[in-house]
């Protein structure tokens, strides 16, 4: 998970200054530089340890809270150090970590160690054209994919969504989930109850797209335009995930829409939180015979695999890996019950 691009702040939470975040047990600061730049650097200060997230922006860096030391947010140099009177004293050794930091849907993701492959996108979200904007981050005390995987497990609609998505069948269709390596793409008809059908307008057709580890979207074709949920996870450690959302429309779809649907949307997250945090084990298992399956799960079988395949490209390499990968990393209808 070292090597997966990870969400650790909102862009619109930065103006104020820098974040702390954590991503694998790594306490990081997160800041936007004066031109605008997204950085990740690590949380200590190199001088005596100090919270850099408590610090200030000062041009491209960022400044320390305790005694004012600054440290580049492209590289973790100290480019400046308020107690020398001459600056070109400041110890070679005066550097801290700095992480690789891009700006992807209004989220600065970094990522620990060589990154396997880039940030998640999905060629149908053209940030022009949608009209999109993020709920409110949460956290919750399970492994991250423990909510990647509920948000593509449609047989637990029926029972917790009840007062958001109305009543639906508990019979599940068969379902024809189709793997692409990383990636795991479902269509399947939908119809919700007037609650829903409210804020998402009347829906035919809903495509799930999830890309292994962190991310799931969901692609909704109502009768008045299309809609989207997408959501982005990072690993605080282990056992514990931050979680982010972004809704999104198209066709008679404005801001007054937006605000309706991120409201609508936080109620049906408030549904989820409990029970997924509540989940034993709080990790994911990769081994498809750890927990009983039916056909029902075909769609998050499928993400399981898709993970499993992460975790071997980014412990043996990418190149190394590729022959191994052949017989598993293409076209999979995902269709068998392991």
């Amino acid at each position: 998970m070292r090597r997966c691009w990870q969400p650790v702040a909102r862009v619109q939470d930065l103006g104020h200054g820098p974040q702390r975040a954590v991503l694998l047990g790594e306490a990081l600061t997160v800041f936007l530089t004066a031109s605008g730049k997204p950085a990740v650097v690590a949380d200590r200060c190199a001088h005596r340890g100090a919270s850099l997230s408590m610090g200030k922006v000062r041009g491209e860096s960022v400044q320390c809270p305790y005694h004012g030391w600054e440290w580049a947010g492209r590289d973790g140099a100290c480019t400046r150090i308020p107690s020398l009177p001459d600056q070109s004293q400041i110890p070679p050794r005066a550097r801290i970590s700095a992480y690789p930091a891009r700006e992807h849907w209004g989220l600065v993701w970094t990522v620990l160690e060589e990154p396997l492959g880039e940030p998640p996108t999905v060629p149908w979200f053209d940030t022009e054209q949608w009209t999109w904007g993020h709920g409110t981050p949460f956290e919750l005390p399970v492994a991250l994919g423990i909510m990647i995987e509920n948000f593509r497990d449609v047989a637990h609609f029926a029972f917790v969504h009840q007062a958001t998505f109305g009543p639906l069948p508990e019979v599940i269709e068969p379902l024809e989930p189709e793997r692409h390596g990383l990636e795991v793409t479902l269509r399947r008809d939908m119809k919700f109850g007037t609650e829903a059908e409210a804020a998402f307008g009347p829906v035919r057709e809903m495509s799930y797209h999830a890309i292994a580890p962190n991310f799931i979207s969901v692609r909704n074709f109502t009768e008045d335009g299309e809609r989207c949920l997408l959501h982005a996870a990072r690993a605080i450690s282990a056992t514990e995930s931050a979680h982010y959302w972004i809704e999104g429309g198209l066709e008679n779809f404005d801001e007054e829409s937006l605000e309706k649907l991120i409201a609508y949307d936080a109620r049906v997250y408030a549904e989820d939180i409990p029970i997924a945090s509540a989940i034993v084990p709080p990790e994911l298992p990769l081994d498809p015979n750890a927990d009983v399956n039916t056909l029902a799960d075909r769609f998050t079988l499928a993400y399981r695999r898709a993970f499993t395949e992460f975790v071997h490209r980014a412990l043996a390499g990418s190149e190394q890996l590729g022959g191994e990968l052949g017989a598993t990393g293409g076209a999979d209808q995902a269709g068998e019950l392991d």
